[in-house]
C-alpha cells in the first residue's frame, strides 16, 4: 500500500470508528473494592490459586476515561468477596470511602483451604481518605467491637453509619463521625428480631429508617432516631419484617424510598449448583404508624443472584447472576454468568432484557446517573497466567421490558472485585 493510500485509510478511520468511545458510563467516579486471598473456584476444590505479592485493593475510576493512567487511582486493604457487595459506603461527594473488612488474609503460602472458616472473622473498618481520588489512603483502622462486621450503610446526610454485626446483643454499631470521616462517638444495639443476626443495612433516602436483613433471611425495617435530651442515635422496630428466602444478599431502596430491591439466592454455591434465585419488590411504611414489611412483587432470576441495582428514576432493576461461573476452570459451566435486567412499575416487576457475561462471578452492578448505562463488576475470567478482575460497562435501552448491549471496553481491576459505588 502507497504511504499516501494508507495515510487516507488511517485518517478515515480516526474519524469513524476510533471517534467513538469504548466506555460511556456518566459520573464523576466509580469505586470498587477487590478481594485477591482466592480464587472464586476455591468454594469448590479449595485452591486458592493466589499471585504472590497481589494484595487486596481499592480502585478509585474516574471519568471520562483515558488512556495515559491518570483516571485510575489504588490503595491496598484487606476486604472479603465471601460477604456481599453492601461492605463498601462512599459518602456524596466521594470525598470518604468505608470498607469493612469482615474476612482476614491468609499468607501467600498457603495454597488451599477447607472453607471460608479458615478467613479468620475480623470487627475492622477502614476509613479512607479519597479526596485525591489518583491517591486514595487509608486514613483509620478501626476496630468495632467482637464479632464479625457483614455490611456498612452511610446515612444520607454524611455523618452517621450503621454497620451489621454478628455480635451478640449488640448486632447493630451506630457510629457518628466528623468531616475527616473519624468515629466520634459508637454506639451499639441489639437486632430488631431478638438473638439474630443482622446481615444487611440500608439507609431509607430519608434518613430516618433503614431497612434490616437477618441471618434468618427476613427483611424489615428499623426507625433511627436522635433522642432529644442525650442527642444519641438508637434504632427501633418499625412493624414486623417479612420473609423474602434462605439467602438474601444485599438490598436497596429506590431513590424516592417506595420500594426495597433484594435479591434471595436460595442457597449457597457449591459443586451442584444453587438453582434459580428470586427477585422481591418489598414495601415498608414510613408513617409514624407501624405496619408490616410486605412483599409486593417478586421473580425468578439466573442462578445465584449476587446484588442488584435500581436506575435512578426507579424504571429498572438489574440483577447479576453467578450462575456456575465459579466452578473449577474444567467445569463445562465455568467462566459463564448474566446480568438481567426487569422494568419496574408501581411496585410491579417486568422480565427486561439479559446479557451472558464472559466471566466469573458478578457480585456487583450499578447505574451510572442517568439510567443510561451499567457497570458490572467481574471478580476474574477463565485466563491462565496474570489473573485480573474487571468492570464492564452495557449500553442500556429504556422500557417497559428494558435491554442492554454490551460496551466493548473493559477496565482491569485487581482479581476479586465484589462491590462498587458510584459518585456523581
Amino acid at each position: 500500500m502507497k504511504k499516501s493510500t494508507f495515510l487516507a485509510a488511517w485518517l478515515m478511520l480516526s474519524g469513524t470508528a476510533f471517534a467513538q468511545a469504548p466506555i460511556t458510563f456518566n459520573a464523576k467516579g466509580l469505586v470498587a473494592i477487590s478481594d485477591a486471598d482466592l480464587s472464586a473456584s476455591a468454594m469448590v476444590d479449595g485452591n486458592r490459586y493466589t499471585t504472590p505479592g497481589t494484595r487486596d485493593q481499592l480502585t478509585y475510576v474516574m471519568f471520562p476515561l483515558n488512556r495515559n493512567g491518570q483516571s485510575i487511582g489504588t490503595a491496598n486493604l484487606s476486604n472479603s468477596m465471601a460477604l456481599t457487595d453492601k461492605v463498601l459506603a462512599v459518602n456524596n461527594n466521594g470525598r470518604l470511602g468505608f470498607v469493612i473488612e469482615g474476612r482476614g488474609q491468609l499468607s501467600d503460602s498457603l495454597g488451599t483451604i477447607k472453607g471460608m472458616a479458615d478467613f479468620p472473622v475480623t470487627n475492622t473498618m477502614f476509613i479512607l481518605d479519597m479526596s485525591n481520588p489518583q491517591k486514595p489512603a487509608v486514613k483509620y483502622k478501626f476496630p468495632t467491637g467482637t464479632g464479625g462486621l457483614s455490611a456498612v450503610t452511610i446515612a444520607p446526610n454524611g455523618t452517621s453509619l450503621i454497620l451489621a454485626s454478628s455480635e451478640a446483643g449488640k448486632e447493630l454499631k451506630l457510629i457518628d463521625i466528623d468531616a475527616t470521616g473519624k468515629p466520634t462517638r459508637v454506639l451499639t444495639a441489639a437486632s430488631p428480631v431478638p438473638g439474630v443476626g443482622i446481615t444487611d443495612v440500608t439507609f431509607h433516602p430519608g434518613g430516618q429508617f433503614a431497612a434490616y436483613t437477618t441471618a434468618a433471611g427476613e427483611v424489615g425495617l428499623m426507625k433511627y432516631v436522635i433522642d432529644e435530651k442525650s442527642k444519641k442515635p438508637y434504632v427501633v422496630a418499625h412493624g414486623k419484617p417479612v420473609k423474602v428466602g434462605t439467602m438474601p444478599g444485599s438490598g436497596k431502596f429506590t431513590a424516592d424510598g417506595k420500594y426495597y430491591i433484594i435479591a434471595d439466592g436460595k442457597k449457597a454455591p457449591g459443586t451442584g449448583g444453587a438453582g434459580a434465585g428470586e427477585v422481591f419488590v418489598i414495601q415498608f411504611s414510613t408513617d409514624d404508624t407501624p405496619a408490616d414489611a410486605k412483599i409486593v412483587s417478586q421473580l425468578a432470576t439466573g442462578e445465584s443472584p449476587e446484588a442488584v441495582a435500581i436506575s435512578p428514576d426507579g424504571s429498572m432493576v438489574a440483577v447479576v447472576n453467578a450462575g456456575q461461573s465459579y466452578q473449577p476452570f474444567t467445569n463445562a459451566a465455568a467462566g459463564k454468568s448474566e446480568v438481567a435486567l426487569f422494568g419496574l412499575k408501581d411496585g410491579k416487576l417486568t422480565a427486561g432484557g439479559k446479557a451472558t457475561i464472559d466471566g466469573i462471578a458478578p457480585q456487583a452492578v450499578e447505574f451510572d446517573r442517568t439510567g443510561d448505562n451499567l457497570a458490572v463488576g467481574v471478580a476474574e475470567y477463565l485466563d491462565y497466567g496474570i489473573r485480573t478482575g474487571g468492570i464492564e460497562f452495557y449500553k442500556v435501552t429504556k422500557g417497559d421490558q428494558p435491554s442492554l448491549a454490551k460496551q466493548p471496553g473493559r477496565i482491569s481491576v485487581t482479581r476479586g472485585v465484589h462491590a462498587m459505588r458510584v459518585v456523581n
